[in-house]
């Protein structure tokens, strides 16, 4: 995007800072804001018959929000949260603002539009993954895609996110 369309887009934004372990949103309350992540990471998981899944890491550039708060109410995803694992600076965009923006500003749309390919291809590439590859094979996918995972991410919300518990991925 063009200078003027970043300068724009953060026009509409405030900076917000949460704690680790905070929860930034959920569907359990109506959050207008759209989020992105200027430094921190973030999880998104729901809770499943009283465990977590996790489905999501968000991190430095990154965007973040509610599913059910962003595209409306989405069966599945009744009970998803957003959470900080780290002290993280985020922008906050008003969801309506940004809607607006996509009509007068097609950089900012087509960025937007981008950014969910994305992180659809993203969605159907781990799909695909636990549906065809083993753990291990999974676990070392994500270690070559995303090693700094395992750095800044716990090792639960890992194996979450793998589909396996953590006592199958320390082994």
């Amino acid at each position: 995007m063009s200078d003027r369309s970043i300068n724009e887009l953060f026009a509409h934004g405030r900076l917000l800072k949460i704690s680790k372990r905070q929860i930034l949103t959920s569907s359990f309350h109506q959050d207008g804001n759209f989020y992105f992540i200027e430094k921190g990471i973030t999880r998104s998981y729901c809770v499943i018959d009283g465990k977590e899944a996790t489905s999501w890491f968000s991190a430095e550039g990154d965007i973040v929000f509610s599913t059910n708060n962003f595209y409306g109410k989405t069966q599945g995803y009744e009970y998803e949260i957003v959470q900080a694992l780290e002290d993280t600076l985020l922008y906050a965009i008003p969801t309506e603002d940004l809607k607006r923006l996509y009509r007068s500003n097609i950089e900012i749309a087509n960025w937007s539009r981008i950014l969910h390919q994305r992180a659809f291809i993203e969605s159907e590439k781990r799909l695909i993954s636990r549906l065809y590859k083993s753990a291990e094979e999974r676990y070392v996918e994500l270690l070559q895609t995303r090693p700094e995972l395992f750095r800044r991410v716990n090792l639960g919300h890992i194996a979450s996110s793998l589909g396996i518990s953590q006592v199958t991925l320390c082994q």
